[in-house]
Formats: C-alpha cells, structure tokens, sequence
C-alpha cells in the first residue's frame, strides 16, 4: 500500500456536535425563524410564460389587497445579481424571461397571505417568443436566442498527453453513449432571506454557505461598501453548493426593506425551490478509450453536452473529474454548455462529479468485461499516479481504497461474471458492483481567532456556517487537540460577518482545509503564550511544561496549574491570538481525496425493481477530525447518489420547460426504505497540508457503482438515468 493503513475507528472517538442540543429541541433559529414586531413579507412575481419581453405592468389590483407596502418590478429596479449567471449580466427582476416562473417583481405586504394574493394580482404584458425545451431544439441553426450570443458556450477543453498517437497504437477501442438527468437540490430548509437596514447599513439573515461570500455579492450588486453589510447565519438547513454567494431572494429582501423602511422577509414555497433554485444540469456524453489488450487505458476521447437551463451559475468544465483519477497518458475532451428555456441550474455536491464518473467508470467496467479482467484488478491496474500523468499527488490512498474495501466487501469470492442472456433470468437475482472517485482538495485562505480567559474558557471565533458536515464541531475540535483544553471548555462563536474573521464557507469541501488549518495555527500561537507565561509563573524551561485536560503541567509532575490561573497571575484580562493562513500547492502538484465504493443489488427480473442490499464506502481523506461527523458525511452523500441513481430526476415538459414533478409529493427522493445499512470505512495516508476534503466525493462513485451492480446481476447495461425498471425489462426482453 502507499501509505499506512490506519483503522481509524479504532484511533479516534466520535464527537455529537456543539450545536446538536438546540437544533433536536427545535432552539436553533434558522433564517424563516427570525421575527420582528414590525416584519413584512416577501413574495415574488414569477412570469407565466417561458420566454419573452416584459412590455407592461399593471399592479392597480395587487395594491388594492390591504396588506401590501411596496411592489417593485423589473420596470422600475435594474439590479444585477452578479452571481446568477456564469456568462452573462442577469438582473434580479428580469425584463427578458427566459424560463416559466423567472422573477420579474416582488410584493412586500403585513402577512404571508396578502404577499401571495397580491403577487397572484399583478398583470403582465409581454413580447412573447418561441421557446426551446431540449438540447437538440436550442442547437438548430434557426433556434430561437435565449442570450444575445445565442444558445451554446463551448466547447471547452481539457486536454493533455498525445491523444491521437494513444488512439492508434491501441489494441482496443471501446466507446459508448451515456446520459444523466436534471436533479434538484432538494435541501430540508427552504429558501428564505430577512433584511433590515439602519439607515445607510443593511443587516441581511441569510440562509447561506458563505456569509463572507454572501456580504460580498451583496455590496457588489447594491454598490455598497462592505463595512456597510453585515450577514448572520446561526443555522443552515443544507445547501448542497448552489448557496455559496449571494442569492437573487437576499438582493430582493434587501430591495424591498429599502422601499418599505422595514424588515422583510422573503421565502420560497417548496415548488418555487424546484424552480428557482438551482439544480445539477443533466448531460449528454460520448466517451471513447484506446486500450491494450493487457488492460492499461492509454488515452480517452470525452464529447459532452449540458443542459444547463435559462442561466447557470456554475464555474468550471461541467464535465470533468475522471481525468484526474485514471494514470491515462493522454485525455481529450470538448463540452458544450447549450441554454434552453427551463429551469435554471448551478453548483450541487461535487457539481460535476458523479454525472462524470457515471459515464467514464460505467466505460471502464465495460473494458473490463470485454477483456475479461476482474474490475477490481483492472482498476488498481489503472489508478491514477500522477494526475494529467505529470502532477504530483500529495498523497495518494485510491489503491489502499481498493485494496481495503475488496477484503472488507470479500469481493473476489462475491463477484461472478454477469449473465449472457439476460432473458432466462427468473425470479430475484445479486450482483455486485465496485466504482471509484476523487475530488480536489483545495488549499488556500483562512482566518480563526482565540482568547483564553480568566476562567479558563477557550472562546474560539470562526466564520463558518455549518450546512450539515459538523464545521463548528470540527473546528472545536482541532484547538483542543492542539491546546490540550477539553471539548466541552471551548465556545465557538460563528456566523456573523461582525463578530467573526473571515472564511470561505462550506462549498468546494475546503472549510476543513482553509480554515481548519488558521484554527490550528491560532491554537499553537495561543499555546505558546500559556507556556511562555507558566515558565514565568513557574521558574520552569518551557520545554518541561505541556498543557493537558485544560492544566499547565510540568513532565515531572510537580506543576498542575488551571489556565485561567495563568492569565490571572499574568495579569492579563485574556490571552488571545489570531492566525491567517494562506496555503498554495506547488506548481507540479494536486490534492485530491479519494473513494472506492462496493456494493451489492438485488433485481427483480419479473418487475425490474433494484434494492440496494449492502453497501461499503472505502475513503481517504487525510486524517479524520471526527469519525462520527465523516461517516455521516459519506452516509448522506451515498443516499444522495442513490435517489440520482434509481429515483430522482426532474421531469421537464416539452410544452413548456417546467417541471412535471417538481415538489416533494412526486419527486422521488429515496426514503428509509431504500437505502441500506452503509458500512463506511477510512484509509489515512499522511498528507503535507493536513486534513483532505471528505463533503463531497462520496456522491461521486455511487451511480456507476449501482450500475456496474446492476450489469453483474442481470448482463444488462443501463446508460441512462435514472434507471428505470422499462429499461431494464426491455434488456431483459420482458418488454
């Protein structure tokens, strides 16, 4: 193995979280808790065509309700939500509709009943234009123009190694088709945002990521300067990415309090969220590899193509990933990022992550069939070494994930070769499935600062939100293992652009990396200060003393002094150290954390019906803070590939690009009964930079994993998804 393999369970304990109590016994105040005497409500006017030009609005009926205080429409406020859309100038209210239900105004009234009656009230003249519903439609040479530049970016290129020589001098060359839906967030919290200001300073509750990446689009899109924003998040119910900056609802709450001179606060029904907020593009790919016959991939061929809806707020390739977890020595791909007029789409847990790995690992266990090469042995045959084959990984678990997960899933005595003829199958039928994944880890930015005092409390102050990975726990944690100060002695104080340094905000799985790291530092500069004053204190070589279960002691024995006895009799009010922290990888290097997951299917071959029955997720991702907050982080992310894999998938209409099945009534989301019990176990390989990313590569693997199961059992090889039960019983020859 290329590391040492750690039982981590055996290492490390289990921690509940700081803020678990409040948010059990419902004490947690999330942005919709929030209340004030005088607070108003926000609602928003949607179009009720997909794709047009505003020529007028009538809002004589909506201010008649007797509630209403203000109604601003896209005719009257030009704002620019900078982070709405990747290529082009979006407005908050829009004149140019682009898709069914894209805001155009927003009505503030005295009660959640008038908003909604009044903004049902306002009547909209419109230009009306032809729409275009798919892919195919958006690209005809005559489409209708959802941008000025037209329907389609790209295509954008990753390329490295020399392609065309790998194609010919292969042995083999296998290809294949594969497609993947529009997914919605789905998020347990709706989305909603509350604002105020105080004369020229606006105070935004926000159900952000980010609140530094929320105060920030916030001052850019209003034109204010940043010390006059400030942004409180205390609780996050999920985000999933897409909630990283500031959203259109915070601009809308802001615009409305300024009109009305009162607090607003501006919520989305569940159905509105399956519309505006934004979901994973569904993708169209072409994958072509040239191999040997010996089983090594030399090259591989990628033509992608995204619907990414009216606007995207994605950044990055939309297709991309794989290149970085196979030793392939070239890669070639070309992906087009094609508008239509449906719902828009942005960042969701490792963006493009599993539609990606979808695509290429379903490919790989395809060449593995073919050679007739155990898909496990044929990817440890292929796993990555040097990513783009020239960068240094700065560590590398993907083979230990193999390795390990193959033991503990007893693999090579589980796995069969799949049926040939599909169609006598009878009754039930178990295969087995094996996918791996990756995903950066980045390095960079971070801010935390601590003060001890008199009491021997530790107060530690970080800008994290916590969207559900445990963040205030997690970095609790790292000061008390670096100061030796019990757990239940530390205070976090978090989500208040006022009150806490700065940090990037629970997106890109980097809150462990940029800001972990700036909370280690601060605890070793604060404990050098505790020590500095006990050697003072004690007459003691500082290099005698050490701080254990919140006490200066000396390695003798002989000196037991309590922290806040410390400061006292330094005669200090409080110790405090503040640590910013900037971390850049070297030029020839890549971070990424990796996974290897196993599983088990059982079909019924009369029905088509797929149960996940066992299931193993093998990860390495640097050392572990907090076993208990790391396996619930790899838990959810292979429920959320799960329902990608066998439920969910937003249904788009061909009349009019809405969604068919856009609540939680006919959204699919897999319930207790469809997931299994998930065995989840850690790989520690020693990394330079500390604790790796872990939020959102379990998704990554799940949907080629499932598959790849699915082909075991029956013989049948489904590229589409979700996977349906038709499609499977036409493989099958049942229908």
């Amino acid at each position: 193995m290329s590391g040492s393999y750690v039982e981590v369970e055996e290492r490390l304990r289990s921690y509940p979280r700081v803020d678990g109590l409040k948010k059990v016994t419902g004490l947690a105040k999330y942005a919709a808790d929030w209340d004030f005497e005088d607070l108003l409500y926000g609602r928003v006017i949607k179009s009720s065509i997909p794709h047009g030009l505003v020529k007028g609005v009538d809002t004589s009926e909506a201010l008649k309700v007797r509630g209403v205080r203000a109604i601003v429409t896209c005719l009257d406020d030009q704002t620019i939500w900078n982070a709405g859309e990747r290529f082009h100038r979006r407005r908050v209210f829009t004149d140019h509709v682009r898709f069914l239900g894209d805001i155009i105004g927003a009505v503030a009234a005295e009660s959640r009943f008038d908003a909604i009656k009044a903004a049902g009230l306002v009547k909209v003249e419109y230009q009306e234009y032809p729409g275009v519903f798919n892919v195919e439609d958006a690209m005809k040479p005559n489409a209708p123009q959802i941008w000025e530049d037209g329907n389609v970016r790209g295509p954008l290129i990753t390329n490295y190694g020399d392609i065309e020589g790998d194609f010919a001098r292969a042995d083999l060359i296998v290809e294949a088709h594969y497609r993947t839906s529009r997914v919605a967030n789905a998020q347990m919290e709706p989305a909603a945002s509350l604002a105020w200001w105080d004369g020229d300073r606006l105070t935004v509750i926000a159900a952000t990521q980010s609140i530094f990446g929320c105060r920030e689009g916030i001052a850019r899109d209003l034109g204010l300067p940043l010390e006059k924003v400030r942004v409180i998040t205390q609780y996050k119910g999920g985000g999933f990415g897409n909630k990283a900056s500031s959203m259109n609802y915070d601009l809308i709450a802001a615009i409305l309090a300024k009109r009305t001179g009162r607090p607003v606060l501006v919520e989305l029904s569940r159905e509105e969220e399956f519309s505006l907020v934004h979901g994973r593009w569904s993708t169209d790919q072409h994958l072509k590899a040239a191999v040997t016959r010996e089983g090594r991939v030399l090259g591989v061929k990628l033509k992608a193509y995204c619907d990414v809806g009216a606007y995207t707020r994605h950044v990055g390739k939309f297709v991309e990933g794989p290149e970085v977890y196979y030793s392939t020595t070239s890669w070639s791909s070309e992906v087009y990022v094609v508008y239509t007029n449906t719902p828009p789409t942005g960042h969701m847990r490792a963006p493009t992550g599993p539609q990606s790995c979808f695509a290429a690992e379903s490919l790989m266990d395809e060449i593995a069939h073919k050679l007739r090469i155990n898909p496990v042995d044929f990817r440890l045959r292929n796993a990555v070494i040097r990513a783009h084959n020239t960068l240094r990984l700065t560590s590398n678990g993907l083979r230990d994930c193999l390795q390990v997960g193959a033991e503990e899933f007893n693999w090579y005595e589980r796995w069969r070769e799949p049926p040939e003829d599909p169609s006598k199958l009878n009754d039930t039928v178990k295969g087995v499935g094996v996918a791996i994944g990756a995903w950066h880890s980045r390095v960079g930015r971070g801010e935390a600062r601590l003060s001890l005092g008199q009491d021997g409390s530790l107060k530690l102050y970080v800008g994290v939100v916590d969207i559900g990975t445990g963040a205030k726990t997690t970095m609790a944690l790292i000061a008390s293992r670096h100061l030796g100060i019990p757990l239940e002695r530390i205070e976090v104080t978090w989500g208040d652009t006022d009150l806490v340094p700065y940090s990037i905000g629970e997106s890109g799985s980097r809150t462990t990396s940029f800001t972990g790291n700036a909370v280690k530092e601060a605890a070793l500069k604060l404990k050098r200060q505790i020590l500095v004053a006990a050697s003072r204190l004690t007459g003691m070589d500082e290099d005698r003393l050490e701080i254990r279960g919140g006490r200066v002691v000396s390695r003798d024995g002989r000196v037991s002094l309590d922290l806040g006895e410390v400061v006292r009799k330094a005669g200090a009010e409080e110790f405090q150290a503040f640590a910013s922290t900037e971390q850049g990888l070297g030029e020839d290097e890549e971070r990424l954390s990796f996974a290897a997951h196993f599983c088990e299917v059982e079909v019924d071959s009369e029905t088509g019906e797929v149960k996940v029955k066992d299931y193993l997720a093998v990860h390495e991702s640097g050392e572990i803070v907090n076993l208990l907050t790391a396996e619930s982080q790899v838990k959810g992310g292979v429920t959320m590939g799960i329902g990608m894999s066998l439920t969910e998938g937003l249904i788009i209409s061909p009349q009019d690009g809405s969604p068919l099945n856009g609540n939680f009534m006919t959204y699919r989301i897999p319930n207790a009964t469809q997931v299994p019990r998930i065995r989840v176990k850690f790989v520690e390989v020693e990394d330079p930079y500390g604790p790796k990313s872990l939020g959102e590569v379990p998704i990554v693997p799940v949907l080629a994993r499932i598959g790849n199961a699915i082909f075991n059992a029956t013989g049948v090889r489904l590229r589409d998804l979700p996977f349906s039960r038709e499609a499977l019983l036409r493989g099958m020859g049942r229908l």
